[in-house]
């Protein structure tokens, strides 16, 4: 054997490992997708998935934070956008996250997002040139007011989840996991004409492992959603 050869082995034995047990400890890469499981986070999927937050984004851009990741969907790991493309979508998601960290903000200061810009007409008419210019549906006011009775309760008991000020008439997914992480759908059902929603929801089993459990309302489409204050989950299970 050659030098060069001998080069070309040794780099070959030190990129595959030097046996079967390294070869197995090395992190698993997902390829193309990955199925989003329960309790998952932008954070687990890029570790899981040997990629990273940012990435995960740039390749999602109706993806705003891990609670918009829905258990058992796929989400892309690899952009196959133009890069104009890519900085249009990402001023897109940009802007509809505003839309809801506006809405989080309002549900844990007990008032509406209406009370929030009335009282910031600046940022109200930014948010209005943003909605006008990307075509974004609630970016300028996102009225939907989401309410649960009881508030706390045990896994396995029946909330109600109630809103209004969604879009009329649309058939919508009902979505529950723990705050800041994926949801899973639970349910199906349908706005009213008038845009309100009410539907009984049982909190489920597994939802003991959480302090606290977020029931999601989302467009089957994926154009919006919209998020409980957290039910405090007390006790054990029913």
């Amino acid at each position: 054997m050659n030098v060069r050869q001998f080069a070309l082995s040794s780099a070959l034995v030190a990129f595959l490992g030097t046996s079967p047990g390294l070869a197995q400890e090395a992190r698993p890469i997902c390829g193309d997708t990955a199925v989003v499981k329960r309790s998952d986070t932008l954070s687990s999927i890029a570790d899981r998935c040997d990629t990273t937050e940012a990435a995960i984004l740039r390749s999602n851009p109706g993806i705003e934070g891990s609670n918009d990741l829905q258990v058992g969907s796929k989400i892309n790991l690899r952009s196959s956008t133009s890069s104009s493309q890519e900085t249009t979508e990402r001023l897109r998601s940009l802007a509809r996250e505003t839309g809801n960290a506006l809405t989080d903000m309002a549900q844990e200061l007990g008032a509406s997002v209406d009370d929030l810009l009335n009282k910031n007409p600046d940022l109200q008419q930014r948010l209005r040139r943003l909605g006008d210019r990307f075509n974004i549906p609630g970016v300028d006011a996102d009225k939907a007011q989401v309410s649960l009775t009881p508030e706390s309760g045990s896994a396995g008991s029946t909330v109600t989840v109630s809103a209004t000020g969604l879009p009329p008439d649309r058939p919508v997914a009902i979505g529950g996991g723990a705050p800041r992480s994926a949801y899973e759908v639970l349910d199906n059902a349908r706005t009213t004409a008038e845009g309100t929603f009410q539907a009984s929801v049982k909190i489920p089993e597994w939802a003991s492992d959480y302090d606290r459990f977020v029931l999601t309302i989302a467009d089957t489409e994926g154009e919006w959603k919209v998020r409980s204050a957290p039910f405090q989950i007390t006790g054990g299970k029913l």
